[in-house]
């Protein structure tokens, strides 16, 4: 009896082995191995240090970055406002990987199911003579979500590439717009200000390198409190840009309803100031600058602090005994 199961594990076993050799090939390539190293990129002659200008067209709309001075990005398209340098590095980065490795259909009519036709992302890279550097298409997710369809415009052939790509041609109301609204070091700011309906702080730091509250009331404070604050508003992002009014008054901004002001040891201030709440999202402006963005709450929150939350707590009094 113990000699027929070990027959039948043993001819399981060989079954497995053979599966394996056929399925996994441990001593060659797999085909897919194959096709990555004979694979040619999709834009053989693409260099992105010579970009010089993309116009991207998603739902209908045009949107043109361009390169400035060799280097600082703008978008073009909205009033050569600063543009998202690490997106641009990102898209440019991509279409450089991008590969002739897994070619799913070369049928025409089914570029709409792929969405690399007008139904999805169109991206045009030129130099600086506005000579087309590329030329493609980027369509919808592939089933796993982990790549995306793309297509050369002058050809049929359409191919899978890594990651979600349309998120990276196309920002949709995000815009292609920088979203940096401040990025200083925290470590040469030297005082504190926050103003509000309720009270005002005053903050400075001290010849031994500690912050002190000078207002409302002398006080010492915590010292992990200010650094967060001051590492928020050093390197605070805006969640959404407003449309910037003739009047400030549309948006609570001509009085605003609170303000912080950080002053750093070259003489410089950024001063933030913070006007009504819509929706969720507060509407600011910089106090050197006419672009009004919006924050969550939440995030407003973190740099509008009362005297209360900042203050240290007092020790507990000595218990004496006689």
């Amino acid at each position: 009896m113990k000699t027929k199961q070990l027959l039948i594990l043993g001819i399981i076993f060989v079954v497995l082995v053979v599966v394996v050799l056929i399925f996994e090939n441990p001593f060659g390539q797999s085909e897919y191995e194959k096709k990555v190293e004979t694979a040619t990129p999709l834009f053989p002659n693409f260099n992105k240090e010579q970009v010089a200008k993309i116009e991207i067209v998603a739902t209908g709309e045009t949107t043109t970055l361009s390169k400035q001075d060799g280097n600082h990005w703008v978008v073009a398209s909205m009033e050569n406002y600063p543009a998202d340098s690490e997106g641009i590095v990102e898209l440019l980065s991509k279409v450089a990987e991008f590969k002739n490795t897994q070619r799913v259909s070369n049928n025409p009519e089914k570029q709409a199911e792929f969405e690399v036709d007008t139904t999805g992302v169109e991206a045009k890279l030129m130099d600086a003579s506005d000579k087309l550097l590329a030329h493609l298409f980027v369509g919808k997710t592939t089933p796993g979500f982990l790549s995306s369809y793309v297509r050369a415009a002058d050809s049929n052939d359409v191919y899978v590439a890594q990651g979600y790509l349309q998120s990276v041609f196309d920002k949709g109301t995000r815009t292609w717009k920088d979203r940096t609204i401040f990025n200083f070091n925290k470590g040469i700011v030297t005082q504190l200000n926050i103003s509000s309906s309720e009270e005002t702080v005053e903050l400075r730091l001290d010849a031994d390198g500690t912050w002190q509250m000078l207002k409302p009331a002398a006080s010492a404070v915590k010292q992990t409190e200010v650094d967060s604050l001051l590492t928020t508003l050093s390197e605070l992002d805006t969640d959404d840009f407003a449309e910037t009014p003739d009047d400030l008054s549309a948006y609570g901004l001509d009085t605003p309803q609170s303000t912080i002001s950080a002053v750093r040891n070259d003489g410089t201030t950024a001063t933030l100031h913070i006007g009504n709440e819509e929706e969720g999202k507060l509407y600011v402006k910089r106090g050197d600058t006419d672009t009004v963005f919006r924050l969550f709450k939440s995030n407003v929150d973190r740099l509008i602090k009362k005297s209360d939350t900042l203050k240290a707590e007092e020790p507990p009094p000595e218990v004496t005994t006689e």
